[in-house]
Order: structure tokens, then sequence, then C-alpha cells
């Protein structure tokens, strides 16, 4: 995994290694079947854990110790040591939860068992926690986070204030106390969605011109004052900013 990580990076003419490929790996150490189809398309869930909702109330939360998750924490380490700038990819709690019972399921039950729904994410919730401290402690310098399937034009602004986006507020608070030296990139989506429901205020922020995308992230990653940036892509890494601003991204306590 290192190895294709450097290779990638490589490639592409990036200044930083992305970690994990694939959108699964969460969700697999939840209890997720993930198979690796024929054809090259990567890692897919071949079946989901729960069947209905009321089996929510049997989720645990992830073991850190042993499979692909573990893997990919070894290899942020390996990355690190070699003296790249890793951005480890991370699900949030609504994704992985959709990976777990089909989405739609989840979606039609989610007023009736408000409250089991809402056990079932505060586990993924508290999983996804551990998760990006652990990377953080292998020296993950960038945390890329993302949940599509809890995203406002799906959930709804009622639902997305009081549970999808709620709960990743909560995780971005709860691993605020350890970003020295560490920045958390929000996808586009999900930065915007937090501004639209007052989670967040979002100010611009100048950087040198000519740089790639990835350059302005590393460089701000060294700035204590900002540990929260978002309105962009990841995959826009490697390429150059048209305009010299980053786009901050303010928790509203």
């Amino acid at each position: 995994m290192a190895v294709i990580a450097e290779n990638l990076k490589e490639y592409k003419g990036d200044c930083l290694c992305r970690v994990p490929f694939c959108l699964t790996v969460e969700a697999e150490a939840l209890g997720a079947k993930v198979i690796m189809p024929a054809k090259q398309t990567g890692p897919r869930i071949a079946s989901y854990k729960f069947n209905k909702i009321e089996e929510l109330a049997e989720i645990a939360e992830m073991d850190l110790r042993r499979g692909t998750i573990k893997e990919v924490l070894n290899c942020v380490e390996i990355l690190a040591n070699k003296g790249n700038v890793v951005a480890l990819n991370v699900e949030g709690p609504f994704t992985i939860l959709g990976q777990l019972i089909d989405p739609t399921i989840l979606y039609k039950g989610i007023n009736k068992h408000r409250e089991l729904i809402g056990q079932a994410l505060q586990v993924i919730e508290n999983s996804v926690v551990q998760y990006i401290l652990a990377g953080i402690n292998q020296g993950a310098g960038i945390i890329s986070y993302a949940d599509p399937t809890g995203a406002l034009e799906l959930v709804g602004p009622k639902l997305f204030r009081e549970i999808s986006g709620q709960v990743s507020y909560n995780i971005l608070q709860r691993v605020a106390g350890n970003l020295s030296g560490v920045i958390v990139h929000l996808c586009g989506k999900t930065s915007t969605a937090f501004a639209k429901t007052g989670f967040c205020r979002i100010k611009p922020v100048a950087v040198p011109g000519g740089l790639t995308y990835g350059e302005a992230i590393c460089q701000l990653s060294k700035d204590e004052r900002i540990n929260y940036i978002g309105h962009s892509c990841m995959k826009s890494t490697p390429l150059k900013m048209q305009q010299p601003v980053v786009w901050q991204v303010e928790l509203i306590p």
C-alpha cells in the first residue's frame, strides 16, 4: 500500500500521499463483508452486516488492531517515517452506516427509529474519532473527511442539523485538541452544508500564488490558528490553484 501511494504521488505530480484507496475500510472494521471484484474496480461491500434497523442495537466499536484498518494505519506510519506528507481519508458516520445496512431501509426508518439509529451513530462516532486520533499518532498530517451519504441534499436540512451534520460536527470538535501540525480537510459538499446549516463560518485565507492546492494545504497545516479547511476537493491537490485562496472552516460552538 505504501509503495502504491508513493508511486501515485509521483505519477500525479502531487506533494502528498493519500490512503486508503477505497471507501470501505471503516465499514469493514465494523463488520461489513468486503470483496475485491474480478475486474479492477476496487473493494466493494458484498453484503450488509445488518438486515433491519432493530439489529443496529448489536453494533460494536471498531478494533483498530486487526484487518485492513490496521494495515492502513501501518501504511500511514511507513509513509510518514519516509518523510512523506500523508493524508488519511476518513468516511463519516452516516456513510459508514449506509454500508452496514441498506441505505433505503435506513432512510425509510430514520423517523420511526430515531433513538436506535442515534445510538448506532454514537458508536460509529466514537470509532471514527479513535481512527482519526490513531492516524494522527501514526504521522498523518492531513485528515480528509467526507460523509456523502449524510449529505444535506439527501437527508434534508432538518435531519442534517439533527443527525448527520451533528455527528460530523461532534467528531470535528472531539479531535480539535489533537490537531497541532495537522489540518482537517472537509469535502466541499460537507463544508458547504455546514455553512448553510449554521455549524460553521467560512473565511478566505490568502496563500502565495503559483502553488498547487496540495502545497497550499501543507503550508497551512503549520499555522496553529487553522485546524479545518473546506469548500474544495482533495482530488485537486496536484493542480495549480486558479486563485490563491484557501477556505478556512471555523466551527461555531
